[in-house]
């Protein structure tokens, strides 16, 4: 059986890929490496997600 080519799949398609194929170990790698590729807020006291979360309510109301 041949392998699927993961980078020509979209994030949606190689997530419904390693939900059908969970133990293909390699899917599931480079979708962990496409969620750590993407810029985030790492919050991890309840006090950083209300600060981040007042913070993001505030701005859509400036906006």
């Amino acid at each position: 059986m041949n392998q699927p080519n993961f980078d020509n799949m979209s994030d949606q398609e190689l997530l419904t890929y390693v939900r059908n194929h969970p133990s293909d170990i390699n899917a599931f790698h480079k979708y962990m490496d496409r969620l750590n590729a993407r810029p985030g807020i790492l919050c991890t006291t309840d006090e950083e997600f209300e600060a981040e979360l007042r913070r993001r309510v505030q701005e859509k109301a400036s906006s």
